[in-house]
């Protein structure tokens, strides 16, 4: 197996959108904003420079199932990642600030470790 950098290692935020079907017994992220969330924060993220050193990956089921909002997975800084129980309305802007305070490689940084 080959190691691979990226630009957006120790950027990368996984979000739950699995859809179940209507009646499920279980709930899923998909059915409470997960893909407007993503939609809104891919979009803020490339407008303030940050698209590419974070990346923000769907999800098909991270387990956790809750009955309302959205699972997202996100590094911390000096941790491995920590998983968030994310409103995709009234918390969105918090989870755009995380993504700020990261400490992330600029393009060009990571491009001189490959």
């Amino acid at each position: 197996m080959k190691s691979v950098q990226v630009k957006w290692a120790g950027g990368l935020v996984a979000m739950c959108n699995h859809k179940r079907p209507d009646g499920a017994p279980k709930p899923s992220c998909g059915h409470h904003g997960a893909d407007e969330l993503r939609a809104w924060l891919k979009a803020r993220l490339r407008e303030e420079g940050l698209w590419g050193r974070v990346r923000v990956a769907t999800a098909s089921c991270l387990d956790v199932c809750p009955k309302a909002g959205v699972i997202v997975s996100l590094p911390e800084r000096g941790e491995e990642s920590r998983v968030f129980l994310v409103d995709s309305e009234s918390d969105r802007e918090a989870l755009l600030e995380k993504l700020r305070r990261l400490p992330l490689e600029s393009p060009a940084e990571a491009e001189k470790h490959s």
